[in-house]
């Protein structure tokens, strides 16, 4: 919320040096959880400030619009514009250039239809990484992982948990693998865990055909076996890469034999 604090201090000033030209703020959410953002303020110190037109939509959730003329701002955005608004204000009249609008196609159609489309059955992991050529490997010879909650997240078809998710991941990486495992086999393999003796283990430790390694920390490494990687993409150009191989139910008697 860097915007959010500039203008606090920009306010503070105004109302200091010139409180007699008086700001309305008006922020509100719609009922489509998009923002709408009305400044309206009279001060010659901005005679200066040119009219702005801007707008930009590359889906129905990542989108903003702006109009600003004679100290009349007013703004819309999707639910994550916020902070980019009061920027966007404040680069209006001057105080400093606004972050510039990403390119973001993470909620785009394909992007969607990629990840849940005939997944209704599966459990479903995302997992952000920064370097295609890891993505691509990924896909080869599978995942590799010393906790698996820590580097994945369980997703859901919701786009508002959809979002702040991935706002939280995407400094991870452009990248975004997606992993999907049958809730069938999912429930196979927990309750042969808790009837084990091993009931610490956690049911992505034992899809794999390769026995875990260790690292140089001494924390043993896994590897959730390829098929269970549906593919990847690129949410900064919505390019996707599938794998051919891809099988949510993939089973194996190795499987079983990991557990003992």
């Amino acid at each position: 919320m860097e915007n959010f604090k500039r203008f606090n201090k920009w306010y503070s000033k105004h109302v200091i040096d010139n409180h007699k030209a008086k700001v309305t703020v008006n922020i509100n959410n719609m009922s489509d959880y998009s923002w709408d953002v009305h400044i309206n303020f009279k001060d010659d110190a901005y005679r200066h400030m040119k009219n702005l037109i801007e707008s930009k939509q590359l889906s129905n959730f990542n989108h903003y619009s702006v109009k600003a003329e004679k100290g009349d701002f007013k703004a819309t955005g999707d639910f994550t514009k916020l902070d980019f608004l009061i920027g966007k204000f404040l680069s209006y009249i001057g105080e400093f250039d606004s972050y510039s609008f990403e390119k973001d196609y993470f909620l785009m159609p394909d992007i969607q239809s990629f990840i849940f489309d005939k997944s209704e059955n599966d459990y479903i992991f995302l997992h952000y990484t920064t370097e295609d050529t890891v993505a691509r490997k990924i896909i080869d010879t599978g995942f590799k992982f010393c906790s698996f909650d820590k580097t994945t997240i369980k997703t859901q078809n919701d786009i508002i948990d959809l979002n702040y998710n991935h706002l939280v991941r995407k400094p991870f990486g452009k990248f975004v693998i997606v992993i999907c495992i049958s809730k069938d086999i999912y429930g196979k393999y927990l309750e042969l865990i808790n009837k084990s003796k091993n009931h610490y283990l956690k049911v992505e430790e034992i899809l794999n055909e390769e026995k875990p390694s260790e690292n140089e920390s001494g924390e043993l490494v896994y590897i959730l076996h390829s098929k269970f990687i549906k593919g990847y993409f690129n949410y900064k150009t919505g390019v996707i890469a599938e794998n051919p191989e891809f099988d949510s139910n993939y089973d194996s008697q190795i499987f079983i034999e990991n557990i003992k």
